[in-house]
C-alpha cells in the first residue's frame, strides 16, 4: 500500500508557490523628530509607516531579534525602550529605563544591550526588559552605540570619546575616534562600521577586528539633496545595518534642524562591501537615526500546515509497516 502524497505535495506548494501567505522582509528605519518608524519593502522599495510613537520620543535606536519576533525602539527623550511586532508594528510594550537610551543591539543569546546617553555604561537585560541583567562601565562617556564581535566581544561608541572593546572582564580601547559614535555593524569577514552622530562628520568609519582604520563610506550634502538651513556641518550617517546580501545599509540623520521646515533632512543608502553607492531609497527624508532589517517570517497557519502534513505522512509510513 502506497503512502498516500496530496498532502504533501500541498506542503510543498506551501514552500514554493507564489500565492502562499508571507510577509515580506524589509529595511526599518526610525524617524527622530516626528516619531515615525518606517518600512522600505525588501523587493519593491515601496515606503510605509510600521509604528508611530506620539510626544516626540526622539527614536534614537532601532533593534531587531528574529527569534521573539521583536522590534526595540529607543526613545531617547522618553527615557525608555517601545516594542513592537516586527511584522505588524503592533505595541507590545514600554519599558521606563530611567536612562537617556541612545543605540541598542541583541546579542546572540537574545539578551538586549543598552547604550545610556545619561552615563558612560551599557545595560544589559532580557528579552522583555522586565530584568536587568548587567552593566558594563567604560572609562569614558557617555555611551552612544553598541555591537559585537566576531569573537563575541561587546563594541561600544561613545560620544565623542572614542571607541571600546569589552571582553567580559575588561574595557580597553578599541579605536581613538570622537567621530565614531553611532550604530556598530559588523560583516562577514569580521570587518566592523561605525557610524557617525554628532553632527560633524559624513562619514561612516570602517575598522578591522582589532580597530585599524580601513577607510570610510561617506554620504555627502549632494547626496541628501540638502536644500535648507541645518544646524549641523556634517550628515551624521549614524544608523548602519547589513541586508542578506552583505550590502550597508546607511540611514543619515542629516543636518537636520527641526525648528526650521526647510531644514535638510537626512536619507537612506546602500552600499556594497567595497564603497560603492547601489541604491538611494530616501534622499532628502526626515532625519533617519537608525536602521536595521526584518527578515520575512512566515505567518502561524505556516507552520501549522506543514507540521500536519508531515505528521500525516511520518503516521501513514508507520501504518504501511505494520500491513
Amino acid at each position: 500500500m502506497k503512502t498516500p502524497t496530496i498532502l504533501l505535495v500541498f506542503t510543498s506548494c506551501l514552500l514554493t508557490c507564489p500565492d502562499s501567505r508571507r510577509v515580506q522582509a524589509a529595511i526599518v528605519v526610525s524617524e527622530f523628530f516626528t516619531g515615525r518608524i518606517q518600512s522600505f519593502d525588501e523587493t519593491t522599495k515601496t515606503e510605509s509607516t510600521l509604528a508611530f510613537v506620539a510626544g516626540n520620543p526622539g527614536l534614537s535606536g532601532l533593534a531587531y531579534s528574529q527569534s521573539e519576533n521583536t522590534l526595540y525602539a529607543s526613545a531617547l527623550n522618553h527615557g525608555g525602550v517601545y516594542r513592537f511586532n516586527a511584522q505588524t508594528g503592533s505595541l507590545l510594550g514600554f519599558s521606563s529605563l530611567g536612562i537617556g537610551p541612545g543605540g541598542l543591539s541583541i546579542a546572540s543569546n537574545g539578551d538586549v544591550y543598552i547604550s545610556d546617553f545619561a552615563s558612560s555604561n551599557i545595560r544589559i537585560y532580557d528579552s522583555t526588559l522586565t530584568n536587568q541583567l548587567g552593566l558594563i562601565a567604560t572609562p569614558a562617556g557617555p555611551t552612544s552605540g553598541v555591537g559585537f564581535l566576531g569573537n563575541g566581544n561587546v563594541l561600544i561608541s561613545t560620544a565623542g570619546s572614542g571607541v571600546y572593546e569589552y571582553d567580559g572582564e575588561n574595557t580597553t580601547l578599541f579605536a581613538n575616534n570622537p567621530a565614531a559614535s553611532a550604530q556598530i555593524a559588523t560583516d562577514s569577514s569580521g570587518n566592523v562600521f561605525i557610524g557617525h552622530g554628532l553632527g560633524f562628520s559624513d562619514s561612516v568609519f570602517r575598522y578591522d577586528e582589532d580597530g585599524n582604520i580601513l577607510g570610510t563610506f561617506d554620504i555627502s550634502a549632494e547626496m541628501i539633496n540638502s536644500t535648507g538651513n541645518g544646524s549641523s556641518i556634517g550628515t551624521s550617517p549614524g544608523g548602519i545595518t547589513f541586508d542578506p546580501q552583505g550590502n550597508l545599509l546607511v540611514a543619515a540623520l542629516g543636518r537636520s534642524n527641526p525648528s526650521d521646515p526647510g531644514g535638510e533632512r537626512g536619507g537612506l543608502f546602500m552600499y556594497d562591501v567595497d564603497g560603492n553607492l547601489l541604491e538611494t531609497f530616501a534622499a532628502g527624508s526626515n532625519a533617519l537615526s537608525s536602521v536595521v532589517f526584518v527578515t520575512a517570517i512566515p505567518e502561524p497557519g505556516f507552520f501549522t500546515l506543514l507540521a500536519f502534513g508531515a505528521v500525516y505522512a511520518i503516521s501513514n509510513r508507520r501504518n504501511r509497516r505494520i500491513i
